[in-house]
């Protein structure tokens, strides 16, 4: 619920604090305390179902992409992860085990390894979850609070 932590929420608490500064009677005050905590309960279902809306969609967009009759469309992110460990592959087995290198195996920098483990992370955690949900009876993921996922959400 980041959207609901980091925007609504905060908003909400600053109205009710506002609210105890005003001149009321504790009746009032006690119904405008309860119409914020109304409203902070449905935002947060609001936020709630706008995630698993944007990641409904996002499953929908792989899914589509993955039934694809195009090889180009259905491999492509795939392929750059096999593209990623043939280059792996070639520089840190093969040209060394031949000969082929001029000296030692190219470094790659940090940012190849952090943008690569994200991409094959990313890759690997989405198919989980995408076999995870097509599962018969009650399968569920809960990633740290952030992610849920399961075939009864």
């Amino acid at each position: 619920m980041p959207l609901f932590e980091s925007l609504i929420a905060p908003a909400l608490k600053s109205v009710s604090d506002l609210i105890g500064q005003f001149h009321m009677s504790p009746e009032e005050k006690i119904q405008a305390q309860q119409a914020i905590a109304d409203a902070s309960q449905k935002a947060q279902l609001a936020a709630m179902d706008y995630d698993v809306r944007l990641n409904q969609i996002a499953s929908d967009n792989i899914k589509v992409e993955a039934a694809s009759s195009s090889w180009v469309v259905a491999d492509a992110r795939p392929s750059v992860i096999w593209m990623g460990n043939i280059v792996l592959l070639l520089n840190y087995c093969l040209f060394p085990i031949f000969g082929w290198h001029h000296g030692e195996a190219v470094v790659f920098p940090e940012y190849f390894w952090v943008t690569w483990g994200a991409i094959v992370l990313g890759y690997v955690t989405s198919r989980g979850m995408e076999k995870i949900s097509q599962m018969p009876g009650d399968s569920q993921i809960n990633l740290a609070g952030i992610v849920k996922i399961g075939n009864k959400s």
